[in-house]
């Protein structure tokens, strides 16, 4: 934002050279890159943040120097409205046919103008301010947007068909020619201002060829409205067009300013065109602001700021910058924020205002501020475990980002069938949708190690990936674990990680491997997992012809878990067991099963054939090969029996072991080896 300092000191009775108001206006968060003299004038170029649109003005920068300086800002005084026999409703009309896109629009006319040059102090005035001089009507237009922040725009009003304005959607293929002299063809998402049958102007980036204001012209129709931020801003980069006014509708603009800022610039317009304004105005409005009520507490600024902050120097700051003090008491302030301060929203908002005005260097570098420590939540310290446990077990965290490519990995995935999100603007060319899942990511970080030496890697991602919801705009984030290892014995290794993790986090219940490829794995290396009823994830190898397609030297293998299912399930506080006070006795049984027999059908059928003395079963061999018959394997385990009111006799627990064996021979087939 280029001010003129001659026109600052209009708006706000301050007593400061130009340097010391860089200076100032500096400290209080509005940097001032250069300053330099034009003419009998200073050129401030002030750096202002995305969040402070309202000090894309004179007249807001004017508020910022009178919280200063302790004097206040002053609008230029306003003429009683037009009156006559015609009136605005008689010669055109303003239809809204987007109000989405535009919530509020008004249009005045001006009759009889004469288009000339401007006076020598507004030419001065604006060449100062970086823009340079067209002709009055125009140089008014922008004149007042330096004013107050309201961009206008002037159409000639002869050459609007029909003498009327309609405000809409752009038709696709629509052509329209801006008074840069660019052709641009129209997408359907462009808001336009158009007349009774074409395009006159992209609302709010900028204006059309075909209704300039022209040297003949002598009937104005001055627009000032206010646009959806978000569409001017998609409308300017699609079409490469950048503009004063786009740069403050982008930001957003006072919501109450727009027919101040047009009354005033019609009362310009009748001074130095001598043109007479038509009585009546064509307003359509769609939305209302709400000025917000907040409450200062006094206690609440000295605790956070770490002083004492005089209540008369608070409350100069606040009518300094244009908050209206409701109400005082003993505890506080009661203040309605202006319709120009958007980003003021809660108590803290106040206090950071107060702080920045007041000085940070006042605050001292050590204050006896109270803190309170909070525990943290239930999900952070599962992660934290479980970033412990898995960073001991040797592997690497990594973060990737959410953003990928689609390729063939994102649909090996358990967690969604459908195809990954593609977001509206990408970064890059490389990354256009969301992530189903984090394996994508990993292979590709072992194949960055592999191309730069290190053949060997294990890591672990703990992330979010972004599964599409039917009727929904927003996808579902799931939290996973993500591991790849190139371990000898990768898959087991994995799973030994998860049965770690499991007791480490104390998940309990029914946990469940099947073999099946929900994920870039390998036919027949690869499992389902599931807690209870729930899919917990998947393990395997990696699939050879996505290794190939990857260039990697070997298969790793994979895991990927549901870790928002593991924190829910986490029992992070154990509840206290008493010591048995009698012993256990241990039962080592080997069976011979058919192939297709799965370790989770065995254990099934020793649970529920056991009684209550059966502790715990622990497989630990699995055997193929002589004197084994083909088609089958020998499985061994571990059978723990305990009593709880009595030693176990050794013929309770060969029974309880015979009882297993019947069980598993009747609904298995399985023989004792």
């Amino acid at each position: 934002m280029k001010a003129s300092y001659n026109w600052l000191k209009e708006c706000c009775d301050f007593q400061m050279q130009a340097h010391g108001l860089a200076e100032k206006l500096g400290n209080v968060g509005l940097n001032v890159e250069t300053f330099e003299p034009v003419g009998a004038d200073w050129r401030l170029d002030v750096e202002v943040t995305s969040n402070r649109p309202d000090c894309l003005s004179h007249l807001g920068l004017a508020r910022e120097i009178a919280a200063l300086t302790g004097t206040s800002a002053k609008r230029p005084p306003l003429g009683p409205d037009a009156g006559g026999e015609q009136s605005f409703d008689d010669l055109s009309s303003v239809e809204v046919a987007a109000p989405d896109l535009c919530p509020h629009y008004t249009a005045r006319l001006i009759r009889g103008v004469r288009i000339r040059e401007s006076p020598e102090w507004m030419r001065n005035r604006l060449e100062v301010c970086g823009i340079h001089p067209i002709n009055n009507v125009v140089d008014i237009t922008n004149y007042v947007m330096l004013e107050c922040g309201q961009p206008l725009h002037a159409f000639d009003f002869h050459l609007l068909e029909g003498g009327r304005i309609v405000v809409r959607r752009s038709r696709p293929g629509e052509i329209i020619v801006t008074i840069d002299g660019g052709e641009h063809e129209l997408t359907g998402k462009e808001c336009v201002i158009a007349d009774a049958s074409r395009p006159v102007a992209l609302a709010g980036v900028m204006g059309g060829a075909q209704s300039e204001i022209r040297h003949n012209t002598t009937d104005v129709l001055l627009e000032a409205a206010r646009f959806e931020p978000t569409n001017i801003r998609r409308t300017s980069r699609r079409h490469l067009l950048a503009s004063e006014s786009s740069y403050r509708f982008e930001r957003g603009i006072d919501p109450e300013i727009t027919d101040w800022a047009s009354r005033r610039a019609c009362q310009l317009i009748a001074e130095l065109a001598g043109g007479a304004v038509v009585a009546g105005v064509g307003a359509v409005r769609a939305d209302e602001t709400l000025t917000p009520e907040l409450t200062l507490r006094l206690a609440r600024l000295a605790m956070l700021l770490g002083i004492e902050v005089p209540r008369e120097v608070t409350l100069r700051i606040f009518r300094g910058l244009g908050l209206e003090a409701l109400g005082e008491s003993a505890d506080g302030i009661i203040l309605r924020v202006p319709s120009w301060r958007g980003d003021l929203r809660r108590e803290v908002d106040l206090i950071e205002e107060v702080a920045r005005i007041y000085g940070y260097d006042k605050i001292k570098e050590t204050t006896e501020m109270p803190v309170r420590p909070t525990a943290p939540a239930k999900e952070e310290r599962v992660g934290r475990r479980a970033r412990r446990l898995i960073s001991g077990a040797g592997f690497n965290e990594v973060l990737t980002r959410s953003l990928i490519r689609p390729t063939p990995v994102q649909l090996a995935q358990p967690w969604h069938a459908g195809q990954p999100l593609q977001v509206r603007n990408p970064t890059t060319s490389e990354r256009t949708h969301l992530r189903l899942t984090c394996m994508a990511n990993l292979l590709r970080i072992k194949r960055f190690n592999q191309m730069h030496g290190n053949k060997r890697v294990d890591i672990y991602e703990i992330g979010a990936v972004y599964l599409p919801r039917e009727d929904e705009k927003l996808p579902h984030e799931k939290e996973c674990l993500t591991l790849l290892t190139d371990r000898d014995e990768g898959l087991r290794a994995l799973k030994g990680i998860l049965a770690n993790l499991m007791d480490e986090l104390g998940v309990e219940g029914d946990l469940r491997e099947t073999p099946e490829s929900i994920g870039p794995f390998q036919a027949g290396e690869a499992l389902a997992l599931h807690l209870g009823d729930d899919l917990l994830g998947c393990v395997g190898t990696l699939d050879a012809e996505i290794a190939r397609d990857y260039d990697l030297a070997g298969r790793p293998a994979l895991m990927e878990l549901d870790f928002d299912l593991l924190a829910r399930r986490a029992q992070l506080v154990r509840p206290a067991r008493a010591v048995p006070p009698y012993p256990a006795t241990s039962r080592d049984l080997a069976i011979v099963v058919a192939e297709d027999v799965l370790w989770a059908d065995v254990e099934a059928c020793v649970l529920a054939s056991a009684d209550e003395t059966l502790e715990s079963i622990e497989p630990f061999d699995v055997y193929r090969g002589d004197p084994i018959p083909a088609g089958h394997k020998s499985i061994a385990f571990s059978l723990t029996f305990r009593r709880a009111d009595a030693t176990l006799t050794s013929e309770e627990a060969e029974q309880a072991r015979q009882t297993i064996l019947d069980a598993l021979r009747d609904e298995l087939n399985a023989e004792l080896r």
